[in-house]
């Protein structure tokens, strides 16, 4: 495996590199599959960087792929390969797209062979497609299994975006299907899980799904088990937690930047363009260890470790100052690389966390900061918002104001009918009648709704989600949010350890939506997992859990889960549709409503 994914092998209990290397033999044997020297790789746009984290372009070339085109509307350029290979998500639009291209080489009588592999699995609806565009005899169809992509040595995703909304709107449980595939081939690599534990309807069906298919296998697996137990979280059992604006560096970044596939895109104001007029891209992974040390600290105290880092590399730089003698002069020399490459790292985080801080310190940043913890720990919820107002009437970004509306429903069991008449009229009038239809879309999924029984307090005292204490604080996950702590991290903490179901416990979990469970798999005689003789990693090894996200996960939350990592003895990897915030998800439940207005007016260029 290239070096640069060394990062991959340690940090949570199993070695992510293993599964890239298994999603890298699934892509290289579709590829080598289709017949021809020449290949053209045809890829829908949202796949590209995900194909990255598992491929690089040599391994392809290697197998014949002269040219890389994205998919879009209209013909391909003539200069195409003859052997033209499509890797495509299941989605009738794509499906007209790859039709009309090879409609326009048929009639060019061109000789072009065509290939379509979808990705994750080949739909009835798009064999469907291409039936009624006419061109289901002239092309080859198959399957690319990309199911988890490992992300960083203990966080995997989908890369599913949709996934929330498609279930919880629009009824489509494909992902719950392609997530439970996923899980098999996760057992199938590191061993079945014995315990299986969560909450939420889409947790739950994607558990029977796990055991149905289990149990068609056939072939017992064999391997022997690497993770203890497995929780799966619904995303619609804690939607207060993506809406709250994430305080952790790595998180601050994705709510001011957004991260696509481990990349961020930097803004002029940090970054010059590159000479093809291109933005700057920077890779954020653990494989940069400054990176790894600072993406999970409340962002507050990221400046004060980068001027100490700077401080440490100014004083070694300064030892070559000393090296008088040739031994001296080549130990200094041996570690000049690094230092480079930690000064480069440095300079850049040092741009990326002055661009962060100038939000950071934005009083409007701050109004709005205080409005949400104002929310969190229900004070004044049940009254229409002094700032929520004057974001509407001042035209911020629809979706800041939506954010906030959601927030304030969430943590009160609804709105009162006045204020979200109220709410409702001010944002036709401001923002336009359109988007009507978007707050029916949020009511549909529970984002909005009208006031019923609030049992937001009850839960937020049982599980401690608000704390006030600065000490306790930062010896907490509530440090990741500056005094909230995520009520899906709490979830793992109370259903980590086996038997956790309690009374207390149960009583809570019934104040939530959707069913709880807590199963076991039966494992293959001889077989128990690493970890489970002592439980605690007494036996000398720690055991591992698996927490899945249906529906997606912030990266504030991965950086809660890391915190208890440190502490509870125990690994844990984390596995997701999808990486979210909150804007992200709003936009998600109502993208195709935006598709038809092209844009959202107002919102910026980032995922805020």
């Amino acid at each position: 495996m290239p070096p640069q994914h060394s990062y991959l092998s340690s940090g949570s209990g199993v070695n992510l590199a293993l599964l890239r290397e298994t999603v890298r033999r699934y892509l290289l044997d579709c590829i080598s599959r289709v017949e021809g020297r020449s290949k053209a790789l045809v890829i829908e746009k949202s796949l590209i960087g995900v194909l990255g984290l598992v491929a690089e372009f040599s391994a392809l070339k290697e197998r014949g792929i002269e040219k890389m085109f994205p998919l879009d509307a209209g013909p391909l350029p003539p200069s195409c390969p003859p052997s033209v290979i499509y890797l495509v998500r299941p989605d009738p639009r794509r499906v007209a797209f790859i039709a009309e291209q090879i409609k326009a080489h048929e009639a060019e009588a061109s000789g072009h062979d065509h290939y379509i592999f979808f990705t994750p699995r080949q739909t009835l609806v798009c064999e469907a497609a291409l039936q009624e565009q006419g061109v289901f005899g002239n092309c080859t169809i198959g399957e690319f299994h990309l199911n988890f992509v490992p992300m960083d040595s203990d966080i995997m995703s989908m890369e599913l975006p949709a996934s929330f909304s498609d279930y919880h709107i629009h009824g489509d449980s494909s992902s719950i299907f392609y997530t439970a595939h996923a899980l098999m081939q996760i057992q199938k690599i590191f061993g079945v899980i014995p315990r299986l534990v969560g909450k939420g309807e889409g947790a739950m069906k994607v558990k029977d799904i796990l055991l149905q298919k289990r149990k068609e296998l056939g072939t017992p697996i064999t391997v022997h088990p690497a993770i203890e137990s497995l929780i799966i979280i619904d995303r619609a059992v804690d939607l207060i937690t993506p809406l709250c604006s994430q305080l952790t560096y790595e998180g601050f970044i994705d709510e001011l930047f957004g991260i696509a596939n481990n990349l961020v895109e930097l803004p002029v104001s940090i970054a010059e363009l590159q000479p093809n007029g291109k933005p700057v891209k920077v890779e954020l992974n653990s494989g940069d260890k400054l990176y790894a040390e600072i993406r999970d600290m409340n962002f507050s105290g990221v400046g004060i470790l980068l001027s100490h880092r700077a401080k440490i590399l100014s004083r070694e730089y300064e030892e070559r100052k000393d090296a008088k003698t040739v031994k001296q002069i080549k130990q200094f020399t041996s570690k000049l690389k690094r230092l480079q490459d930690e000064q480069a790292s440095l300079r850049m985080h040092t741009d990326l966390a002055e661009g962060v801080m100038k939000t950071a310190n934005d009083d409007d940043f701050l109004s709005g900061l205080r409005c949400e913890q104002a929310f969190l720990s229900t004070v004044d919820t049940d009254k229409s918002s002094e700032y929520i107002e004057e974001c509407i009437c001042r035209k911020e970004p629809i979706l800041k104001v939506l954010r906030l509306m959601c927030l304030q429903s969430l943590t009160n069991g609804g709105l009162k009918p006045k204020i979200y008449d109220f709410y409702r009229r001010e944002i036709t009038q401001t923002y336009g009648h359109q988007w009507v239809l978007t707050l029916d879309q949020l009511e549909k999924v529970g984002l909005l709704k009208l006031q019923e029984r609030n049992t937001y307090p009850q839960v937020k005292k049982s599980m401690r989600l608000v704390l006030e204490d600065d000490e306790k604080i930062e010896a907490d996950i509530s440090s990741k949010y500056s005094g909230y702590a995520p009520l899906s991290v709490r979830l793992v903490q109370s259903l980590t350890k086996p038997g956790s179901m309690d009374r207390s416990l149960e009583e809570t979990l019934r104040l939530l939506p959707g069913p709880s469970f807590e199963e076991k798999q039966e494992l293959p005689p001889g077989f128990k997992p690493r970890g489970m003789d002592g439980g605690d990693g007494s036996g000398g090894h720690k055991p591992t859990t698996m927490v899945l996200f249906v529906g997606g996960v912030t990266y504030a939350e991965v950086s809660a889960i890391r915190f208890l990592a440190k502490n509870d003895g125990r690994h844990y990897v984390i596995g997701t549709t999808s990486m979210i915030n909150g804007s992200t998800l709003l936009r998600s439940c109502f993208r195709e409503l935006v598709q038809k207005r092209d844009t959202i007016r107002g919102d910026g260029n980032n995922r805020r």
